[in-house]
């Protein structure tokens, strides 16, 4: 009769324990300013194509330096996209270390700093010290190479999970 009870609460056991483990999903907001230096200007068949570094200074619940690069291509119409990457190293949600970052957007170039929409998300595996075993990915919003604000769901886990 006791092997039986033993062996019925193992499984259950089992069940629980991934509970104790589980991460949780944490929302990051702020805002950035950022710093750009252009390394290639090219036009080819109508469309510019922009290669240049670019730093974030970003403060809020993610606060720190990213260091990146990355691709702005505009159409002959004026409909943009960028896509670049980088190495944030600064403090997410009261953790510090670093962490790379991937993002996307789209504009319209209006002006030379025209309003954008974007994406970003931590690359698996890239985070260091108190960021290792992040991961995530947010919205992010403003003005082309001037400033904006993010939201991001984060999720810490540790080298157990």
């Amino acid at each position: 009769m006791k092997t039986s009870k033993i062996l019925f609460l193992v499984p259950l056991l089992l069940l629980i324990l991934p509970l104790a483990h589980a991460a949780t999903v944490q929302t990051a907001t702020g805002s950035f300013v950022t710093n750009s230096t252009t390394t290639s200007f090219n036009t080819i068949n109508g469309f510019t194509i922009i290669t240049q570094n670019i730093v974030f200074t970003t403060a809020g619940d993610i606060s720190g330096t990213l260091l990146a690069k990355d691709v702005i291509v505009i159409s002959p119409t004026g409909q943009g996209f960028f896509a670049g990457s980088g190495t944030f190293t600064g403090t997410i949600l009261g953790k510090s270390g670093s962490v790379g970052i991937a993002f996307t957007g789209t504009f319209v170039a209006t002006s030379s700093t025209p309003p954008f929409t974007g994406q970003a998300k931590f690359v698996p595996g890239t985070g260091t010290g108190g960021l290792a075993g992040i991961s995530g990915s947010g919205t992010i919003q403003g003005t082309i190479n001037v400033s904006g604000t993010y939201s991001f769901q984060v999720t810490f886990r540790s080298k157990d999970n």
